[in-house]
């Protein structure tokens, strides 16, 4: 069955809100502000992102919730004047600085907006980087809750229906005893570790994650997670991932297909780093978006930010959604850019990009110790 029913709907909305997020009343009282953001393509996730406010006035909450979609982005680059895209939007500073809850529920319904206007999108990397910074200051607890917007599919070149089916399977998932089982097994062999080693096809990368915190995003925003710093969250869930010294990787290492949000899809793309950073790439096709994707951010938009562990056994490679490709049980993922916050990392950035490596051709290697074997865990 790829849809969810109503019933499941109302269910998630319950857990998105209540146990995923702690959405209510405060500690120091009063009730959580909640800003809702929602793909308005689809009709089923206009429903679902609804039934989520309900949820959260049922907790007291207050909320805004505004419909978004790349089309509709594209048309603001393509219309607005450079130097209106080079002052800081007044009112996402005053969502930024006044929301305890930051909720974007969809997909891009064009993954390749931004071809053409990239040069205007690059005016508002500052802006966007300070935004982000701001709500890191505060604490803002966020989550991207995935949902299969029929325009990334086709964009991906995956079939609706089966894109749907995936994305469904792994929200289901997300909440099931053998995601938590993984998530358990990779947190436990990645504590206390110093060196971590990726090989596997055209692949030699190792660099340090010591004294970095281990992160489980099993679909909980607990209060001993917010105390910590721990408040952001994906849905569908399923990952451990940890920041890495951020001058530490050496080597190189190839993904198969990369896809940019706004600036499309890469193939074969060979990133070899350096102290860190990206030294060099190399790509069968798409060389020049990733490029474009270079230009278009600031900060340490080339350096290591994260190295994540997929655990969710209802993901299925979908061609570019990352949110699901990320998950997939026997992979990991590399990023690069931003890895403040919840990451507890040092990287500021305006972009944070997220790439995939199948290992099931592959080894994982923490202090020397095999941990995965042809993406199996080696118990």
């Amino acid at each position: 069955m790829p849809e969810l029913t109503r019933d499941e709907m109302l269910e998630l909305a319950s857990l998105l809100v209540k146990r995923s997020m702690s959405i209510g009343r405060k500690p120091g009282g009063g009730f959580d502000s909640v800003s809702i953001m929602y793909n308005d393509q689809d009709p089923s996730c206009r429903e679902f992102a609804e039934l989520v406010e309900e949820e959260c006035w049922r907790q007291g909450s207050y909320t805004i919730i505004r419909g978004y979609s790349s089309v509709r982005n594209r048309r603001k680059y393509e219309l607005s004047p450079e130097e209106s895209l080079k002052g800081l939007d007044p009112i996402a500073r005053a969502i930024a600085e006044t929301v305890d809850v930051r909720m974007f529920i969809g997909e891009e319904d064009d993954p390749y907006w931004s071809e053409g206007v990239s040069d205007k999108v690059r005016l508002t990397a500052p802006n966007r980087q300070k935004l982000y910074e701001i709500m890191d200051r505060r604490g803002v607890r966020w989550v991207y809750f995935g949902w299969p917007i029929p325009g990334a599919a086709k964009g991906y070149g995956c079939p609706v229906e089966r894109f749907r089916e995936i994305f469904f399977n792994s929200i289901r998932a997300s909440f099931s005893a053998e995601l938590l089982d993984l998530c358990g097994y990779y947190s436990r062999a990645l504590s206390g570790v110093d060196r971590v080693r990726i090989l596997a096809e055209d692949t030699d990368l190792s660099f340090s994650v010591k004294g970095r915190p281990v992160i489980v995003d099993d679909g909980i925003i607990s209060r001993e997670d917010i105390e910590s710093g721990d408040v952001g969250l994906n849905i569908p869930s399923g990952e451990v991932f940890i920041a890495p010294l951020e001058t530490s990787a050496n080597g190189y290492i190839t993904f198969p297909v990369v896809v940019i949000p706004g600036f499309g899809r890469i193939d074969r793309l060979r990133l070899e780093f350096r102290d860190g950073k990206v030294a060099s790439y190399l790509a069968e096709n798409g060389a020049d978006r990733f490029a474009k994707f270079l230009e278009a951010n600031t900060g340490e938009k080339d350096r290591i930010a994260e190295l994540g562990i997929g655990c969710n056994p209802g993901a299925e490679f979908t061609g570019g959604s990352i949110i699901i490709d990320e998950k997939i049980y026997r992979t990991v993922h590399i990023a690069i850019g931003n890895n403040t916050g919840s990451y507890h990392g040092t990287n500021q950035a305006s972009s944070h990009l997220d790439m995939i490596k199948d290992m099931r051709g592959g080894q994982l290697f923490f202090d020397g110790k095999l941990v995965m074997e042809h993406g199996e865990p080696v118990r």
